[in-house]
């Protein structure tokens, strides 16, 4: 089955929207899915190698989403967000 997960969240504002979401993206990926992430609005960060984990949270998103492009999902970012 073909997935597109659409991120649109700060990627650190302490919600663990984005976390939650990157694990689905992985769980769905072990499964043998074909997932296709979005990053638009201000989850382009996501992508930025400028984006620096906060000291106050756990998980580093843009290394998660990083090694979740290696294993081969496909990613793509809005331009007018960049």
């Amino acid at each position: 089955m073909k997935i597109l997960v659409i991120f649109n969240h700060q990627p650190y504002d302490g919600s663990d929207i984005a976390w939650n979401g990157l694990r689905l993206v992985e769980t769905l990926l072990k499964k043998g899915e074909e997932v296709r992430v979005f990053l638009m609005n201000d989850s382009v960060d996501l992508a930025r190698e400028a984006t620096k984990k906060p000291d106050f949270y756990e998980y580093d998103l843009v290394q998660m989403l990083k090694e979740l492009y290696e294993n081969g999902i496909k990613l793509k970012v809005c331009g007018t967000c960049q």
